[in-house]
């Protein structure tokens, strides 16, 4: 989402632990750390136009409070963000539109997708829960191969 979003030429605000914020400079963000005091910290960074949630992380209220209004966020993680006035979008319907997108930028040199680990279909359960863990700066992919036909 992050690069995606610096090719449209949006400038982006991004939170991350103290060990990852060079990391998030080199995607193009500007980088503050989250935990206590990072509404202000953001916002000392620049005015927030647009919010999205895709992490669920319990912080929609502060999304709506830094981006003045709750139709100026949306969240594909957090089942109650329409509670508080905020889309929540778990439809797939931009998907082709989305993945064109994403070819386009990959092969332009403008994606990339770091994979931290790979699982085997049986270790899906594992990569689920280690997912949920969060703290990682690649995705986690489980890798499904054709079984031969006998």
């Amino acid at each position: 989402m992050l690069q995606t979003a610096r090719d449209r030429g949006v400038k982006v605000i991004g939170t991350a632990g103290a060990a990852n914020q060079d990391y998030l400079r080199g995607l193009g963000a500007l980088a503050t750390t989250y935990g206590e005091g990072w509404v202000e910290r953001v916002r000392q960074l620049g005015q927030v136009d647009a919010a999205p949630d895709p992490a669920g992380s319990g912080v929609i209220r502060e999304f709506v409070e830094l981006a003045g209004d709750p139709r100026k966020v949306i969240s594909t993680a957090d089942l109650g963000a329409p509670e508080l006035g905020v889309r929540f979008s778990g439809v797939a319907g931009g998907a082709p539109d989305a993945l064109a997108e994403a070819v386009g930028l990959i092969a332009r040199g403008k994606l990339h997708i770091p994979v931290e680990r790979s699982y085997t279909l049986a270790e899906a359960a594992a990569a689920h829960i280690d997912s949920r863990a969060g703290h990682t700066r690649g995705r986690r992919v489980v890798v499904v191969r054709a079984v031969p036909r006998t």
